[in-house]
């Protein structure tokens, strides 16, 4: 196998956090997004949609989303279990994940591409050009906050996001809070004393601080 990464980036962090969590070794490629080698022929053959994270199995099937490569990972290399160990938690953990990624992720990507000059013809991720528009910034200023709110409010009724342990639901909902502190300039978490506790107990995981630090 071989991972296609780039430090920094919030999707492919959360397959990091996987990998370290299950405590295995990948060989790992950075692509570096600033420079645009994603967009580069090179990575392009490889995967057309040109975007990070990859992960390219021997057999030369190529993953290129962080649910189907840490889906793909949890089956593989079984323990921990992160994505659900029956129907039920998979369903919670697939449900939080639709729920962070919709409400949360795209909010925040609303609001960093459509207002960074550096993302100034590519307001959507890919090789098809997207003009930014004006008016989306402060929409995905307000789904952000309304997406606290709601992480605040479950978590007020649980220790954990899907279900009682740690699942890739909280992983994928916690580098989505990481990104909307980066984007907002300010720690979203503030007023929300159970997403604070809650980030606070994701952030000291050694699995967690190795794949981000």
């Amino acid at each position: 196998m071989r991972f296609y990464d780039f430090r920094g980036a919030p999707s492919p962090t959360k397959v990091r956090i996987v990998i370290e969590e299950k405590g295995i070794e990948i060989p790992t490629e950075s692509i570096n997004l600033r420079k645009l080698e994603q967009q580069g022929e090179a990575y392009r053959q490889k995967h057309p949609g040109a975007t990070v994270p990859m992960l390219e199995l021997d057999d030369g099937t190529r993953l290129t989303e962080s649910l189907a490569i840490s889906h793909y990972l949890d089956q593989t290399f079984p323990d921990p279990n992160l994505m659900g160990l029956d129907p039920k938690e998979q369903a919670l953990v697939l449900m939080w994940h639709d729920i962070g990624t919709l409400e949360g992720y795209l909010g925040v990507q609303e609001l960093l591409r459509n207002s960074s000059e550096a993302f100034k013809g590519r307001a959507l991720p890919g090789p098809q050009p997207y003009e930014q528009i004006a008016a989306l910034v402060e929409r995905g200023r307000t789904r952000i906050g309304v997406f606290m709110n709601k992480l605040d409010q479950q978590l007020s009724r649980c220790e954990y996001l899907a279900c009682e342990r740690y699942t890739y639901a909280d992983i994928a909902a916690f580098v989505t809070v990481g990104f909307a502190k980066r984007v907002l300039g300010e720690d979203p978490t503030v007023g929300h004393s159970n997403l604070s506790r809650w980030v606070e107990v994701i952030a000291a995981r050694p699995a967690v601080q190795a794949a981000t630090g």
